[in-house]
């Protein structure tokens, strides 16, 4: 977990006082989870998942790819998308090839 908040930080051209300061913390405590010298605990994993917009289970380590941020449309169609069948499915494949082709 430690590396994904670095990582995570670094690809945001984040200093550790501007990540502590949202967390609340000094940042030598920051620096401690980043180094994992210092388990943090379930409330600052959450604000750290939402400061960074990615999964708690990301954070973890339980997934790998990081979600990029959905609005809630897009998070809207994608989970009517997930509750089709085959046949609906394949059905809006064959749309979004229509659509992208004109």
């Amino acid at each position: 977990m430690h590396q994904r908040i670095r990582a995570l930080r670094e690809q945001r051209d984040l200093l550790q006082t501007e990540v502590s300061k949202y967390l609340n913390v000094t940042r030598e405590a920051y620096s401690m989870y980043e180094t994992g010298k210092r388990q943090m605990n379930y409330e600052t994993l959450c604000l750290l998942a939402d400061f960074f917009e990615v999964s708690t289970d990301y954070l973890l380590g339980r997934v790998e790819a990081v979600p990029s941020y959905l609005s809630g449309e897009e998070r809207f169609l994608i989970e009517q998308y997930r509750a089709l069948d085959r046949r609906g499915k394949d059905t809006i494949k064959a749309a979004l090839a229509f659509e992208k082709s004109q």
